[in-house]
């Protein structure tokens, strides 16, 4: 394809999904250094874009104008004479923006993502795994990403990009004022217990177990960190834990914030959420602890620093590729036989030749 001056990226959500986008940003900036490079996402996670310098225009959509708001988007967009628009989300609402912008031009090229639903419908209703037996290994979804873009970079090697976030001076700036006010410049160690479903949660009461655990044994303090829909959670390990051994600072962060609080802990322990691909992006150590959901749909953390804890001999998981609200089978073994004991020693193991140094064990 010859003279492509404007490239546009569809991503509206949700946060995962945003920073996994990221490889695909920087392949097409490798490729096509001169080229406006455009991203459209959704307003509550553009933060996660707006400091990325290899992108020329950051497309804010607010989801609360609903159709009106989609139709005007389309109306603004409708002259920008895009080459190529690379629609990574391909649910209704970008299809919707493609057809009306395809249509104006027969210049305009669409590459949308291919997400094989039928091959992760086999494995969920009926566990029949035919990831590794049609490609040969489990491909992440920010390489799904990179694949979709493939027409456009031909034989690029498109598997050196990882994941990344630019953190602002203001978020780390707010980071270092929280570490010396509230944390007195002491180490410390994040952990993220929400996620929108409740099979990707670890129990409340082992987070709770876990920070007693830590702030007794290895005296670190724990931060408690994630957003306003993770309230609930927070709460429920509050309820069993000593005012010494955690603080919250759930709800009261921006995701830049968040982001900046976590790089400077020792760790993070994290559900399979939003926060851990952000925690893999600054590829600092981390803990991730996997539920309902498994490897082959693509979003296992990638950083060298991480590790993932998960039930691996359970024939009900996946139940689901996004996680549920109940255990289907009432039992919730894929999380209730991940003690805090399994996690501790895994923390210890990650941070044990930084605490000798310490002098702490």
């Amino acid at each position: 394809m010859q003279n492509i001056n404007k490239i546009l990226i569809i991503r509206f959500s949700s946060l995962g999904d945003v920073i996994l986008s990221t490889p695909l940003i920087q392949l097409l900036r490798q490729n096509f250094p001169e080229t406006e490079l455009d991203f459209l996402v959704r307003q509550e996670y553009a933060e996660l874009l707006r400091s990325n310098p290899r992108i020329n225009q950051l497309i804010e959509f607010n989801i609360e104008l609903g159709f009106r708001g989609l139709r005007k988007l389309k109306n603004r967009l409708k002259n920008s004479n895009y080459n190529v628009i690379l629609d990574i989300h391909n649910n209704l609402r970008s299809r919707y923006l493609c057809l009306g912008m395809a249509g104006l031009s027969s210049k305009t090229r669409i590459l949308r993502i291919q997400k094989k639903q039928f091959i992760r419908f086999l494995l969920v209703k009926f566990k029949i795994n035919l990831y590794h037996r049609l490609y040969q290994r489990v491909i992440p979804v920010w390489e799904k990403y990179l694949i979709t873009a493939k027409p456009l970079v031909g034989k690029t090697e498109i598997r050196d990009q990882k994941p990344e976030i630019f953190l602002t001076i203001k978020a780390k700036n707010r980071a270092k004022k929280i570490h010396t006010e509230l944390l007195g410049n002491k180490t410390y160690i994040t952990l993220a217990p929400g996620a929108k479903h409740y099979t990707k949660r670890w129990p409340a009461e082992y987070y709770s177990d876990l920070i007693a655990r830590i702030y007794q044994e290895i005296k670190l303090k724990s931060v408690l960190i994630g957003g306003i829909d993770d309230m609930e959670a927070s709460e429920s390990i509050l309820q069993n834990c000593t005012g010494d051994a955690v603080i919250s600072l759930v709800g009261q962060l921006s995701i830049q914030e968040t982001a900046a609080v976590m790089k400077d802990s020792k760790l993070l322990i994290t559900n399979d959420s939003g926060l851990m691909h952000v925690a893999d992006a600054l590829a600092m150590p981390l803990i991730a602890i996997f539920g309902s959901t498994v490897e082959e749909f693509g979003f296992f953390p990638i950083s060298q620093e991480a590790t993932v804890i998960q039930n691996s001999g359970l024939t009900c998981r996946p139940c689901s590729h996004i996680g549920r609200s109940r255990c289907p089978k009432e039992h919730f073994r894929c999380m209730q036989e991940l003690t805090p004991e399994i996690v501790w020693q895994e923390l210890c193991g990650k941070l044990g030749h930084n605490l000798k140094i310490e002098g702490r064990m």
